[in-house]
């Protein structure tokens, strides 16, 4: 038995991630990793970079009215799809939601489209 299955996998958006390994202060063969031509390569990527990648699982608030109530609940989706958009001062990426498992190219259904970054969630806030 692999020793990493019994260790609850921690879901990751790129900038927790970068911001994570960055505070572990490693040293690579230029010295501190902040120095590493790759590693500041990556992190200038990564600020630019969607956040979540396709195929990622995210968490997302969905919204009903049924018998004059409103409705609502966190459902766990696919990012099936992403794209950068833009407006009057800044560059964002809103991402496409799927309840289908990913595939290459997703031949499945598109539920929720241009989904803003700030509104996915890695993990159930509701728990």
């Amino acid at each position: 038995m692999d020793d990493r299955t019994a260790i609850p996998i921690k879901h990751w958006s790129m900038s927790e991630a970068v911001k994570q390994i960055a505070a572990c202060n490693f040293n690579c063969e230029a010295g501190p990793l902040h120095k590493n031509d790759a590693w500041n390569w990556l992190t200038g990527a990564a600020e630019i970079g969607p956040d979540y990648w396709p195929g990622q699982g995210v968490w997302f608030e969905i919204e009903a009215e049924a018998a004059g109530k409103e409705l609502k609940q966190m459902v766990h989706f696919f990012i099936v799809g992403c794209q950068m958009e833009s407006g009057a001062d800044s560059r964002y990426w809103v991402y496409d939601l799927s309840y289908d498992p990913p595939a290459p190219y997703h031949y499945g259904t598109v539920h929720f489209r241009r989904i803003p970054g700030a509104s996915l969630h890695l993990t159930n806030p509701a728990n």
